[in-house]
């Protein structure tokens, strides 16, 4: 493998539970008659067009817009408010450290929007590493987590056959297997995996303390 394209959310930063906290106070806000708990089959994955236009299919661009915004205050806000899990992910430092020594190229490709990528490098020492503009982040241009992965690859000058993927998520799993990733590790903090590796992740790690640099031999 001659490139790396790591995701961010649920990856290098264990927040599912703060995007969580936030699409459930979205969710019940636009639906107030639905007291059940929001599942999160429903919230991971999609962007949050797509996310807001399977939740109220009645809203406008505008108004999904504006809902958007509203949900990731919401989170950034549930991020500050737990300090104490407001950190990468175990190992995630000594990556970075790593690929750089090797002279391996790396990427993040992020569904977050800006202003989070902005809330994440003012809050992660991941500046040391990577360049805030070099991000590939939902800026409302690209389709769905694949076409960010294409861009990353691109941006770095490496095929995307000889790209490793390290992703969280079924969907984007599912799309850099489609896509012809040349390798893809999944991430999770609790399971076991299975899911992921049955949508194409050829490995499974908890956490960055596991990650086998002979990963990236071709």
């Amino acid at each position: 493998m001659h490139a790396v394209l790591l995701d961010f959310n649920g990856t290098m930063f264990f927040d599912t539970r703060f995007h969580m906290e936030a699409w459930s106070k979205i969710y019940h806000e636009l639906h107030p008659e639905d007291k059940s708990p929001l599942a999160s089959t429903k919230i991971c994955g999609p962007c949050n067009d797509v996310i807001l236009k399977n939740m109220a299919p009645w809203l406008t661009p505008g108004e999904r817009q504006q809902y958007s915004e509203k949900k990731e205050a919401l989170y950034r806000e549930a991020c500050r408010n737990d300090p104490a899990s407001l950190h990468l992910v175990a190992g995630a430092e000594e990556l970075l450290q790593g690929l750089q020594k090797r002279g391996i190229p790396f990427a993040l490709a992020s569904a977050s929007i800006k202003a989070n990528v902005d809330f994440y490098f003012d809050s992660f020492p991941i500046g040391h590493w990577l360049k805030q503009q070099d991000v590939v982040y939902d800026d409302g241009s690209y389709a769905d987590k694949g076409e960010m992965h294409l861009e990353a690859a691109r941006r770095l000058g490496v095929p995307f056959s000889e790209c490793l993927v390290i992703e969280d998520s079924v969907t984007a799993i599912a799309l850099a297997k489609r896509n012809g990733a040349g390798r893809i590790v999944g991430v999770g903090e609790t399971a076991d995996g299975s899911e992921l590796l049955a949508l194409g992740a050829d490995h499974y790690i908890h956490d960055f303390t596991e990650f086998d640099y002979g990963w990236l031999e071709n």
